[in-house]
């Protein structure tokens, strides 16, 4: 008896679990770039601060997710995605840069009508490789990791497949040599951060039966 309530436990609580959950696939585009700041100091007192933006490069992006449903209408997500990042050069010193990362986001889900979704979430990257730099592996110029947050939104097209678009924010400082002294004048410094940006295109194919 007790045997079989335990049986009966279980396949339920499999169904149960089955239907709350699936896996899914994605593949598409990154527009990537890079956000700059520079800080100027002399001898210690701030001087200039200055933002810019390298030129947008696309890259590849594609990956497998995790759905689990926590309600009707919202959800987590894991997911396990390649992602291309990096910058084209505005200028012509042909200085283009290609950052491959493994990265782990995990979204919260919120469903706002039968086809419309929206996602926030962190995650984290790990660097695969990229462009050389001085004849050195990327990782001697850029960290071998990044964190930061998306957000986003799905549309549901037709039958399994699904739209998405993302908005990748780099928190991290990804650049190795961050302060350097200038020869124009002694006493004369800069500190540089440099972080991911990324807007991301995505087809979704998920693998259970459409609503």
């Amino acid at each position: 008896m007790k045997k079989n309530l335990c049986l009966s436990l279980l396949c339920f609580t499999q169904c149960a679990f089955a239907q709350k959950s699936f896996l899914g696939v994605n593949a598409g585009i990154n527009v990537a770039n890079q956000r700059m700041v520079t800080h100027l100091t002399l001898n210690g007192a701030p001087v200039l601060d200055g933002t810019g933006f390298q030129t947008n490069k696309t890259q590849a992006a594609f990956g497998i997710f995790y759905h689990f449903l926590l309600s009707d209408a919202t959800g987590i997500q894991v997911n396990a995605q390649f992602m291309g990042l990096g910058y084209k050069s505005n200028g012509n010193s042909g200085s283009n840069v290609d950052i491959n990362y493994l990265t782990f986001p995990i979204t919260f889900h919120y469903r706002a009508n039968k086809h419309l979704s929206l996602n926030t979430g962190p995650y984290i990257s790990f660097t695969l490789g990229g462009t050389r730099i001085n004849n050195q592996d990327i990782t001697k110029t850029y960290h071998k990791n990044d964190f930061g947050f998306s957000f986003g939104g799905e549309h549901d097209l037709w039958k399994n497949f699904a739209l998405g678009v993302n908005y990748f924010i780099g928190l991290k400082n990804i650049w190795l040599n961050d302060a350097v002294a200038l020869p124009i004048q002694p006493g004369l410094n800069a500190s540089y951060q440099y972080t991911n940006r990324a807007l991301q295109f995505i087809l979704i194919y998920k693998f259970k039966k459409p609503n």
